[in-house]
């Protein structure tokens, strides 16, 4: 584990994740300094979706996740730099018998120094931690909800910053499946300001997943995945300057970082230029991507070398065509619309794949006692 975190420590790599931002733009997050102290809050939380992905593609197939889910939470807000959230999330799949999963939710949360905060518990992860589609996967807004670890978040003008640890399975002694936990360290840099739309925009992350532990009896390999990214996004004003013409370019790096490499991919890389447009809560775009031994765990696997479907369709060099369209708009206070169509064209395989995705997410608090 110690050197996974030394790892991770030194993942500082510039790119850009527009085409997330503008899916998660209006998610709900408070910072702890705004509000009221000694008064609580209730936030019925909620979001249902509609996700459907029709793949052919050797490399993964298609899929529908049509549901819901709750995560009602009360806040107290302690002090002007303290404040604690409690709840649960409950997530249903249409279609079957028993719910997917009921956990319990809280979170600490203290202001450590002017815009920057500390979380620890259930940790904000409804912006995907600034994480392009390649290594984090926007089902996962739906499926992988609430992410618990610890996380530290910073938020100013121009620049944000969000540090985290996510623990996605605990093991006991001599539990039958290994540890898995994810860390990430993620930056945006916007010179001209969050709330200027066009100009510069870079991000920098660094992104690994771990699979481990000392006390399981599973004998397994102790393995580290990293991905790291590069790249740039620029906007220019056209027409009556409402709309957004843009390039995006990133590269992208996977390196099997375990103490004794097994993969079949010990090392990757990638590169995905885009040209878009926005207008509003609309963005379309269009994008090349091109990718040698890419192995992406949270990522989206229609860019990865690995088929989910045989091994024996792994494939070293991964062509895709991409045409996306998405619109995210809240239409009300709290009340949030999205929709988004999604194309992958694979020239080598000569196969179509494609998706679309609705959700409709109520986030809003509520003063219920002061």
């Amino acid at each position: 584990m110690k050197r996974f975190l030394s790892i991770v420590a030194l993942l500082i790599i510039c790119t850009s994740a527009k085409t997330q931002e503008i899916w998660i733009k209006d998610n709900n997050y408070i910072p702890v300094e705004i509000g009221d102290t000694g008064v609580f809050y209730v936030n019925p939380y909620s979001t249902a979706f509609f996700d459907n992905k029709e793949y052919t593609s050797i490399i993964k197939k298609g899929y529908t996740h049509p549901g819901f889910f709750i995560q009602p939470k009360v806040s107290y807000k302690l002090s002007s730099k303290t404040s604690i959230h409690a709840g649960f999330h409950m997530l249903y799949f249409a279609g079957t018998d028993s719910l997917e999963k009921l956990i319990p939710v809280l979170t600490l949360q203290v202001e450590l120094f002017e815009g920057t905060e500390m979380l620890l518990g259930s940790i904000h992860s409804k912006q995907l931690h600034f994480l392009p589609e390649p290594l984090f996967k926007p089902e996962r807004l739906f499926t992988a909800q609430p992410e618990i670890g610890m996380q530290f978040l910073t938020n100013t003008n121009t620049f944000k910053a969000d540090s985290w640890t996510n623990w996605e399975r605990y093991i006991k002694p001599g539990s039958k499946f290994q540890e898995v936990f994810t860390m990430g360290l993620s930056t945006i840099y916007r010179p001209n300001g969050f709330e200027n739309r066009k100009g510069l925009t870079l991000n920098a992350f660094g992104f690994g997943v771990h699979n481990g532990g000392q006390i399981d009896s599973t004998n397994l390999q102790v393995t580290t995945m990293i991905n790291l990214g590069g790249g740039f996004s620029y906007a220019l004003p056209i027409l009556s300057g409402k709309t957004l013409l843009g390039f995006e370019l990133m590269g992208f790096i996977s390196t099997d970082k375990s103490p004794n490499p097994q993969s079949k991919y010990l090392n990757g890389n990638a590169i995905y230029p885009k040209v878009y447009v926005e207008y509003l809560s609309f963005r379309g775009e269009l994008g090349y991507w091109r990718a040698n031994k890419f192995t992406n765990p949270r990522g989206e696997e229609l860019f990865g070398s690995y088929s989910t479907v045989n091994p024996t369709f792994d494939s070293d060099i991964r062509n895709l065509y991409t045409a996306k369209l998405i619109y995210n708009t809240e239409i009300t206070k709290g009340f949030v619309l999205g929709g988004r169509f999604e194309t992958y064209y694979d020239p080598e395989q000569s196969v179509f794949d494609w998706a679309f995705t609705f959700k409709m997410v109520f986030d809003r608090n509520i003063l219920i006692k002061r």
